[in-house]
């Protein structure tokens, strides 16, 4: 009997500009791989980034005018690879001159008006920042989308974590995800919201969140989930919804959380560019 292909989805993957684009697809690629290995599948596989960009980034349309242009992606060692359109607005094709495919799916991170994050998958729409958190849900729900509130450092204690805490309990399965990334500390206790999720059945979906240094090119693919599928090439986006909708879809986590020295070493860089940063209009 013909088994479904093992799907591979990192559910939080930034583009930064310190990127070699060919080295974070080769790197992307080669993560998926080894994730599918693990399920014993090594030929029939997919990869798939699911994008989410900040207010102001623009990578997936930019990858959209490269596709367009037929303009290829190279680096240094040799790969090449070119950027393709699906029937969708909001997933395109990457296939490199050895023949590795992934999919790239458009996606956004919103901030909202508590100072949490909502992940907006698999939606080409754009959500504005500052927005109430569940008005900012209900319009990626709306939209068909997949709405996913991910962990970040700090941003789940005291009165934050409250309002998630007390968000998560009118929360069911299939319609809200929790997200989890490479970035968490291991040496940290379990966030409680985690547990809370598990209890009601809610999914937790890793991701890798690659920061915006050149050395974390390597991270996309690292950490996601992995799950039995069939998806039209043409209509992944469409197939991606109703798989992780469906609540005899199992999710299969995973990701390795960071070190001590790791997780430091970033916190403070990311101190750096916070204040680096230009403001804001």
């Amino acid at each position: 009997m013909k088994t479904s292909p093992v799907l591979v989805v990192d559910s939080h993957v930034h583009i930064h500009p310190s990127f070699n684009l060919a080295s974070f697809c080769d790197s992307a690629y080669e993560n998926c791989q080894r994730e599918a290995q693990t399920r014993h599948q090594t030929e029939s596989f997919m990869g798939f980034l699911l994008l989410t960009e900040s207010w102001g980034d623009h990578w997936f349309q930019q990858l959209g005018k490269w596709a367009d242009e037929r303009q290829g992606i190279q680096n240094e060692a040799g790969s090449e690879w070119f950027v393709s359109r699906t029937s969708e607005d909001s997933s395109l094709i990457v296939k490199a001159n050895h023949g590795a495919t992934i999919f790239i799916v458009a996606g956004r991170q919103i901030v909202v008006k508590e100072n949490l994050e909502v992940l907006a998958l698999l939606t080409a729409t754009q959500f504005p920042d500052g927005v109430g958190l569940k008005d900012t849900v209900d319009a990626v729900r709306s939209d068909g989308g997949i709405a996913v509130v991910p962990w970040g450092f700090g941003k789940w204690w005291g009165r934050r974590g409250q309002i998630l805490d007390d968000y998560l309990v009118s929360q069911t399965p299939t319609t809200f995800f929790l997200g989890d990334n490479s970035g968490r500390p291991g040496f940290l206790p379990y966030p409680p919201q985690f547990q809370q999720a598990r209890q009601q059945g809610i999914a937790i979906l890793p991701g890798s969140d690659p920061l915006p240094f050149a050395s974390e090119c390597w991270r996309p693919g690292s950490a996601g989930f992995a799950m039995k599928g069939t998806v039209n090439r043409e209509t992944p986006v469409k197939e991606l919804r109703k798989l992780m909708g469906d609540p005899r879809t199992i999710f299969y986590p995973y990701h390795q959380t960071e070190n001590v020295f790791r997780f430091i070493r970033n916190q403070i860089a990311m101190q750096v560019v916070k204040r680096n940063r230009p403001k804001s209009c």
